[in-house]
C-alpha cells in the first residue's frame, strides 16, 4: 500500500487533470444490502461500510439512499465487532431510507430510486449517480426480500434513466454471484454507465474476514472490502477509476472482477463518484486500524462453513450437527427440483447433459425474465433467505436461496427452447408436488 500512495503522490506531483474540480451538478448514491438474516451479516455491514466511506469523504447525506431489512444491528447474536463500533451495521449518522416494513415492492422501490425520482432526489443531466448493491445473485438476476430484479428490469431501469436525462453518468458497484451476468452483453456502451461486477457471469462471489476470532459470520464480502479500503487509503481525488478496478481485481483473489457499459467513464477521478475529501485511515477504539484475518468464503457456503467450523471446536454440540444434516438435504431437494424440470423438457440424454452442465450467456431477455419470475411463484420462493433461519430459535426455514446457484438451469431453458410458455408449463407439472415445500 506505501508503494502504491507513493505511486499516486507521484502523479499527482505533475499536474494530473485528476485534480480538477469535477463537473457542474450533484453528487447522489443508492446504496443496497439486499438480504436479511443473521448469516447474511456481511451485506449490511458492507452498506454501513460504504455510507461512511461516502460520508467521510464528503458526500452530502441528504444525497444517499441506503436501502437495507435494517435487522443485524439489533440482532440478539451482535456484539461489538467491526471497527470498534458498538454497532457495525448501524454506525453513527446512517439511516436506512427503506427498512423491514417497506421490504414488500424492494426491487420496484430500487428502480424508483435508482431514477432518483423520490425523497425530493429529481436528478438532472449535470449530476453523478454512484450506486452500490450487495447481496446474493444468480445467473441474470440480484436478489432481494421479496423477490429477484432480473437483467432485463435493471437494464430497462438504466435506459430509461438515460432517456429521461437523468444522469450525466452513473457508476454501478455489484456484488453478487455471477453478477457479470447482469450486465455482458446487455449493458449498453452508450447510455453513460460504467458498472462494475464482483464475478464474472459464471462464477460465486466470495465474502472475506470469514472463521473471526469475534465468532461472529463473515464481515464483508471480498470485492466490496476491496474497493471501500481502497478509497479508505488513498486519496480518491488522485486515482481514477480505472486504476481503481485494476488495483481491486488484483487484490480479488477468488473471483474475477469484471466491467461492463461505457469504459471511457473509468477515466474520470474516483472521487467525482465517491466523495472529493481526502482519504481517512479509519480508526477504532484503541487508535489502531483493525486487524482481522482474510478467511474467505463461496458466499453460498457462509452459513455451512461456518457451521463446520463452530462443530470442530465443539464437537459436543449436537444442534450443529442437526443444522449441517438440514442444510444437505436442503441443498439435494433444490437439485432435484431442478433435475425434475429438465427432465419434463429435455428430449434425450444429449439435451438433459447440456441443460445441467452447460453455461450461456443471458441473451433472450424476455423468456429470462418471464422464466425466472414464474420459477419463484410456482417452483422455489428464491427471495427467502436461508439465512432467516435463527439458530436462538427453533423455527427451521428451507435453504432457499441455494436455488440462485443454479438459475443458469433456467437460462439455458430459455437459449435451448426459446419459449417461456412451455418452460413454465413444464414448471407446473414439476413442481406440483413439492410447491409448497419451497414457499
Amino acid at each position: 500500500m506505501l508503494i502504491r500512495i507513493t505511486f499516486l503522490a507521484a502523479l499527482a506531483s505533475f499536474g494530473s487533470s485528476m485534480r480538477d474540480d469535477p463537473p457542474n451538478g450533484e453528487l447522489y448514491a443508492l446504496l443496497v444490502a439486499g438480504s436479511y438474516g443473521w448469516w447474511n451479516y456481511r451485506h449490511q455491514a458492507d452498506v454501513a461500510h460504504a455510507y461512511h466511506v461516502l460520508v467521510d469523504h464528503g458526500v452530502k447525506k441528504d444525497n444517499i439512499i441506503v436501502m437495507m431489512y435494517d435487522d443485524i444491528a439489533n440482532h440478539v447474536k451482535h456484539i461489538s465487532s467491526l471497527y470498534g463500533s458498538s454497532e457495525c451495521c448501524r454506525r453513527p449518522g446512517l439511516a436506512a431510507s427503506y427498512e423491514l416494513p417497506n421490504v414488500s415492492t424492494w426491487h420496484e422501490q430500487f428502480e424508483m430510486h435508482m431514477k432518483m425520482t423520490q425523497n425530493s432526489k429529481n436528478t438532472t443531466s449535470e449530476d453523478r449517480i454512484f450506486v452500490y448493491f450487495t447481496d446474493h445473485g444468480g445467473v441474470g438476476l440480484i436478489d432481494f426480500p421479496t423477490s429477484p430484479l432480473t437483467a432485463k428490469k435493471l437494464n430497462l431501469a438504466l435506459k430509461e434513466m438515460h432517456a429521461n436525462q437523468k444522469f450525466r453518468q452513473l457508476v454501478f458497484y455489484l456484488e453478487a454471484c455471477e453478477s457479470g451476468s447482469m450486465f455482458k452483453k446487455i449493458l449498453m456502451e452508450n447510455i453513460n454507465v460504467y458498472a462494475v461486477t464482483a464475478a464474472n457471469d459464471a462464477e460465486s462471489s466470495y465474502a472475506t474476514y470469514c472463521g473471526n476470532e469475534l465468532g461472529l459470520p463473515c464481515l464483508g464480502d471480498e470485492f466490496s472490502v476491496n474497493w471501500m479500503e481502497d478509497t479508505d487509503y488513498v486519496d480518491p481525488n488522485d486515482e481514477t477509476l480505472d486504476l481503481q478496478f485494476k488495483w481491486v481485481r488484483a487484490l480479488t483473489n477468488n473471483s474475477h472482477v469484471m466491467r461492463y457499459g461505457d469504459l471511457s467513464i473509468a477515466k474520470e477521478p474516483v472521487s467525482w463518484f465517491q466523495g472529493t475529501g481526502k482519504a481517512k485511515r479509519r480508526k477504532n477504539g484503541n487508535n489502531k486500524t483493525p486487524q482481522h484475518k482474510r478467511v474467505s468464503w463461496p458466499s453460498r457456503d457462509v452459513e455451512l462453513m461456518h457451521l463446520r467450523k463452530m462443530k470442530v471446536l465443539s464437537p459436543h454440540l449436537t444442534a450443529i450437527d442437526d443444522e449441517i444434516t438440514r442444510i444437505e438435504n436442503d441443498r439435494r431437494n433444490i437439485e432435484a427440483v431442478f433435475t425434475s424440470l429438465v427432465n419434463h423438457l429435455a428430449r434425450d440424454a444429449r439435451e438433459r447433459r447440456q441443460l445441467l452442465e452447460g453455461k450461456s450467456d443471458v441473451e433472450n431477455l424476455d423468456c429470462h425474465d418471464d422464466v425466472v419470475r414464474a420459477f419463484d411463484t410456482i417452483c422455489i420462493d428464491i427471495s427467502k433467505a436461508s439465512s432467516a433461519r435463527l439458530m436462538t430459535t427453533s423455527k427451521y426455514m428451507f435453504q432457499y436461496d441455494y436455488a440462485l446457484k443454479f438459475v443458469y438451469v433456467l437460462n439455458n431453458l430459455c437459449t435451448m427452447f426459446n419459449d417461456s410458455t412451455k418452460i413454465i408449463a413444464a414448471m407446473r407439472t414439476a413442481c406440483s408436488k413439492t410447491r409448497s415445500q419451497f414457499h
